[in-house]
């Protein structure tokens, strides 16, 4: 298969043959989700980040299964919070949020879009909601009630 191909490539650290090839292939097969995929990761995993953004958007196009338009909508909203699209990454995870809204890495990364955005007291309620909601941690989760009540208060000062 060729995704398989694709990822052999990129683990030989061939990664011009393995864009090449992806490219080739998609000319005959434009509308391969997975493929589309693949070629976004090439490209987002080494900083290729607007051609990245142009694969994750078709791919996002084509029927995707549920775990690779899951994966499709992190890596998109994700890349388009590292090069500064900061609205696009909004709406892009928050769909993902709406549509995958056990998967907690949307929230920690819906959170950075909002620090960038200036939004910062929401961003530290969803990390610290998000932290209460899945540590293990006892040093954390004994403060959890204190933690709770202040993580939507974080500018109250309390006399």
């Amino acid at each position: 298969m060729i995704v398989d191909e694709l990822k052999q490539l990129q683990k030989e650290g061939k990664i011009q043959e393995a864009i090449q090839k992806a490219t080739t292939y998609l000319e005959e097969h434009p509308n391969d989700g997975k493929v589309l995929l693949e070629t976004a990761y090439l490209h987002d995993r080494h900083d290729m980040d607007p051609q990245a953004v142009q694969y994750y958007q078709s791919a996002l196009e084509t029927e995707l299964e549920d775990l690779d338009r899951r994966d499709a909508l992190l890596a998109l909203g994700s890349t388009y919070r590292a090069v500064g699209l900061y609205e696009n990454a909004r709406e892009t995870l928050e769909i993902g949020m709406s549509e995958f809204p056990d998967y907690n890495a949307f929230y920690v990364f819906f959170a950075m879009t909002l620090y960038n955005l200036g939004d910062t007291d929401l961003a530290m309620e969803i990390v610290m909601t998000k932290l209460l909601e899945t540590t293990d941690d006892e040093s954390i989760k004994q403060y959890s009630r204190a933690l709770e009540f202040y993580a939507s208060r974080l500018d109250e000062v309390f006399n």
